[in-house]
């Protein structure tokens, strides 16, 4: 959880794509069998899927955390666009034009004013969601619609799992006790 914690804070140029999965897989992998060892633990299937549970938490605790920070910044960038706000203020104190032209004209302004207001709220709803913050994470690489983004993370979540359970196999297991003891002594000649 620390870890995944920390990942989210990483500069983004940091957390490159396929790469960074893997290298938190490995190091979760290792981090996680080097713990179990000196807990007296043995690298048995039950330890290396507990490692793949923990894995898939952790990554998706960083995808989680990371669509909040997303999702905060999305939201600031809507809240300091005051335009919308400022034709509003305008619209509501003005009155609407005693000649009929030019009122059919308001009216007419006023609607498109409307559905232009409505379709920024679905695109603010629209870029809040998950889907669209995975797309964001890939738009440096190709720009590709849903269901393509969730299809990476989820390759993304595989290679980091892979990663996870190589690193564990290559932690070098502690010697038992019993092993040392039936080891013949050096030979000091």
């Amino acid at each position: 959880m620390a870890l995944s914690i920390l990942a989210v804070h990483l500069p983004e140029r940091l957390k490159l794509l396929l790469v960074y999965s893997v290298v938190y897989g490995m190091i979760v992998g290792a981090a996680l069998t080097t713990l179990a060892f000196k807990l007296g633990l043995s690298l048995k299937r039950s330890l290396l899927v507990a490692i793949l549970c923990l894995t898939v938490f952790g990554q998706s605790l960083v995808l989680y955390l990371s669509h909040q920070r997303y999702k905060e910044a999305t939201l600031q960038q809507f809240k300091m666009d005051k335009t919308s706000l400022m034709l509003e203020h305008t619209l509501a104190k003005g009155e609407p034009p005693s000649d009929p032209e030019a009122r059919k004209q308001h009216e007419e302004f006023i609607k498109q004013f409307e559905s232009a207001k409505q379709e920024r709220r679905d695109k603010e709803q629209q870029l809040l969601e998950i889907s669209s913050y995975l797309q964001h994470r890939i738009s440096p690489v190709a720009r590709l619609e849903t269901p393509w983004p969730q299809l990476f993370w989820f390759i993304e979540l595989i290679l980091c799992c892979v990663a996870a359970i190589w690193a564990s196999l290559q932690v070098p297991r502690p010697e038992s006790p019993a092993s040392t003891a039936e080891a013949p002594p050096l030979d000091k000649s």
